[in-house]
């Protein structure tokens, strides 16, 4: 393996002699699309923002010669943001050699003895980076009572009703009660004791956003709630009576979800490899993976789980059997745990220096939850919400000992050289991020590498400028997922009122700031289709239609701009030469938002991994 501590130094001296042997290699390959550098340092990506480890060049050095039988070119080729058509080389190490518009007959010469494979005039674009997944509860939601599509209480309650597993459970996720057409609340204890179908029947579905739970008396009784029971973290909803009402909040569902009868190692594998298989069909080659819902909402009691997990996918990638790249954040509190592990290796790729080989998973640095959701009230909002004046969210650490005590987690997990990473989506738990970030800095001075993310940065304050000014001078990336306006536009305004609804996913407001941007789903919150995320950010008519990014800036945030978020700029989310060769065959090009492309194949490594693939 590569001593990552060498790598500073070895980059620089590479660095340096690329700078002088540049036009000789240009010579050697063919022209270079857009004059970039082999390495990748574009004006995007500055030398010293690009985390390259040198000993992987060997491949990109070599003469056309000594690896022409084991290359391949990908001819007849269409590019985003270029006219007709180029070839692309793929090394046998899964780099990318060479972007040239030369005939396929002189391309044969350069590199003889390369296998052909003819896109037919078919789009290749950079492999999709989604920055937030939660891989595991995707696979298993992709087998679950899918409620998203439900529209009134009856259908709610028929859906539930036909749906009893054999565990003797009813198991849901995806319902929003802002979308029923016939009331206008959560779903209550009284619906199911009406009905008469759920007597003694435990039902625990969870809402759209994931922050809140609806219990039967059955279930609630299985997981000792009580009308008087109180969780640090968590909301146990009672009404004006002191009665529940069924709804659990926060940190208080792990309390009903720690009686639901677990799921075994192979029920897990299974729910890993189909969550992998259908971000691989969307066109995903690279994630950000914050763990099973389920183990995060346990807490320290879910940290074993969350390793195991971690595990499988170290082991199918060591096995060669993993097809994803998959960087993993693991809980604040666990920040040793990730400090001291081989899979964290300073933050760097992991590399075979004899087979050149990049290890598929790594750990990307730690989270924490500093509030909860719109859906749920539960966000942290500087003010009451207009549809219930006597809360305005919850923030996790509340001013005083308990943020202390916060940021004294996040500087250290920092001072170790972790990315830290917090969930914000209230404007007072924006605030509080960038308090957070603002003491890291303070006690640990800056980091070229440091990737402070900001997840979700839903609702800021006004003035609407004032926190991304703030997100640019302290160098946080909003970690955005667009999607999701869907699950908030519905009711953003009857919840805030109209003023605070206008500066709700503000991603214009950060791009004019100069905020890096990332681009993500929260899958499975919301799909993990990224062209539908890139839909969302590029029409917004219906909803401050000024905050609406170019289809370009789009793009950028899920492919770029997720790298950047990953700390791997420079190697994946973009097609140059040196980057490693995960790319997308579409039919049209993702610029055109008037047409939904369609994925006809997936590549990560220059191997197709999904779909029709190119002959």
């Amino acid at each position: 393996m590569v001593d990552p501590r060498r790598v500073a130094i070895v980059t620089s001296v590479v660095a340096g002699l690329l700078s002088i042997l540049w036009p000789m290699l240009e010579s050697a390959f063919g022209a270079v699309s857009s004059g970039s550098c082999p390495l990748g340092y574009t004006s995007s990506s500055p030398l010293g923002k690009t985390d390259f480890d040198a000993a992987s060049l060997h491949g990109l050095l070599k003469t056309p010669s000594s690896v022409g039988s084991t290359t391949v070119a990908y001819v007849g080729c269409r590019f985003m943001n270029t006219t007709g058509t180029s070839n692309m080389i793929v090394s046998s190490t899964g780099r990318v050699l060479a972007i040239n518009s030369g005939s396929e007959r002189a391309l044969k010469v350069k590199f003889a003895g390369a296998s052909i494979r003819r896109c037919h005039g078919k789009f290749i674009v950079p492999g999709f980076v989604d920055a937030h997944v939660h891989l595991i509860t995707g696979g298993f939601a992709l087998g679950a009572l899918d409620l998203s599509n439900v529209r009134s209480k009856l259908e709610f309650l028929d859906a539930l009703a036909t749906n009893v597993g054999e565990n003797g459970w009813i198991l849901g996720y995806g319902w929003d009660e802002t979308r029923f057409a016939d009331v206008s609340s959560t779903p209550s204890i009284d619906w199911l004791r009406a009905d008469g179908r759920f007597d003694g029947v435990k039902v625990w579905v969870i809402r759209a956003d994931a922050h809140a739970g609806f219990a039967s008396v059955a279930a609630l009784e299985a997981s000792g709630i009580t009308k008087t029971t109180v969780v640090a973290g968590g909301v146990v909803e009672v009404d004006e009576n002191g009665e529940l009402t069924g709804m659990v909040k926060e940190l208080a569902m792990a309390r009903v979800q720690a009686v639901i009868p677990p799921h075994t190692a192979h029920d897990r594998q299974k729910a890993i490899r189909a969550g992998v298989s259908h971000l691989l069909s969307k066109g995903i080659t690279s994630i950000g993976d914050f763990g099973d819902i389920d183990s995060l909402v346990a807490g320290p009691s879910g940290f074993a789980q969350l390793w195991k997990d971690f595990e499988v996918l170290a082991a199918w990638d060591a096995n060669k059997t993993l097809p994803i790249r998959i960087t993993t954040y693991m809980p604040i509190a666990d920040w040793k745990s990730v400090a001291s592990h081989e899979a964290w290796n300073d933050g760097f790729v992991r590399e075979n220096a004899t087979t050149s080989v990049i290890s598929r998973v790594r750990l990307g640095g730690v989270k924490a939850f500093l509030d909860g959701s719109l859906g749920s009230r539960t966000a942290a909002m500087m003010d009451s919400y207009d549809d219930n004046a006597a809360t305005s969210g919850k923030l996790m650490y509340a001013p005083g000992k308990d943020e202390q005590a916060f940021m004294n987690l996040a500087r250290d997990a920092d001072a170790a050289g972790l990315e830290v990473s917090v969930h914000a989506i209230g404007d007072r738990a924006v605030e509080q991020a960038l308090d957070t970030l603002q003491a890291i800095k303070q006690a640990n001075g800056d980091r070229i590498t440091r990737r402070f993310r900001i997840e979700h940065a839903q609702h800021l304050q006004s003035p609407i400028d004032e926190q991304p000014r703030k997100f640019s001078e302290l160098g946080a990336t909003a970690s955005v997922q667009p999607t999701q306006i869907s699950l908030d536009k519905w009711s953003v305004i009857q919840k805030l009122g109209v003023d605070r609804a206008s500066r709700a996913y503000a991603f214009k407001t950060f791009i004019n700031n100069d905020v890096p941007l990332a681009g993500g789903s929260d899958w499975p919150i919301v799909g993990a289709d990224v062209f539908d995320g890139i839909f969302a950010a590029t029409h917004r008519d219906s909803w401050t239609p000024s905050e609406a990014l170019s289809p370009t800036e789009a793009v950028h945030a899920y492919t770029k701009g997720s790298a950047r978020a990953l700390r791997m700029e420079g190697m994946i989310g973009e097609i140059t030469i040196g980057a490693l060769a995960d790319f997308v065959v579409l039919d049209s090009s993702p610029l055109d938002t008037n047409k939904k492309p369609e994925v006809i194949a997936t590549y990560v490594d220059g191997t197709c991994v999904h779909g029709r693939c190119l002959a």
